[in-house]
């Protein structure tokens, strides 16, 4: 009689059963709560960014809208006065009120050419916008005077 075969009488293998997804492991919990401290901090900058930003770009427009005004009436010295409303608003808003507020003349010009890093305002087209602004007939190109503003408008920096 032949042997019996010991291998026989084992019993089928049985699998644990499959690790379930939920919950994650701590480890992915810890990575998913930097993540949202990450997109909020994220959110929060660009936040920031767009409202230091929307100053200028809303300074920008409003001297775009001034040019094709400009060109469509022609009335040069209410758009004289208007670019210069425009500039010292937008200052007050760059930098503090007592630093800009009480400038006018020569040191309201030395100030625009500080923070623009330019010499158009003392020396160039830009010193219509001293003084001279307040006569009755003042000699000025506001076509000249246009790239000047638009430059200090869009280059100068901020200090919110």
């Amino acid at each position: 009689m032949p042997a019996e075969n010991p291998l026989s009488k084992l019993k089928d293998i049985h699998l644990p059963p499959a690790v379930s997804f939920w919950p994650p492991a701590p480890g992915w919990w810890v990575l998913a709560l930097l993540f949202v401290i990450l997109m909020a901090f994220c959110g929060w900058w660009l936040w920031n960014m767009h409202k230091r930003k929307r100053p200028r770009t809303e300074a920008l427009r409003m001297l775009k809208e001034m040019q094709n005004q400009y060109h469509i009436s022609g009335e040069a010295l209410a758009t004289l006065r208007n670019l210069s409303q425009l500039i010292r608003r937008t200052a007050l808003t760059f930098y503090a009120q007592v630093d800009v507020a009480s400038l006018h003349g020569s040191s309201w010009l030395e100030f625009l050419d500080k923070t623009g890093q330019t010499t158009e305002f003392t020396k160039g087209a830009g010193k219509i916008l001293g003084a001279q602004l307040y006569q009755q007939k003042p000699d000025f190109d506001l076509e000249a005077l246009f790239p000047v503003v638009n430059k200090w408008l869009a280059e100068c920096p901020y200090k919110i």
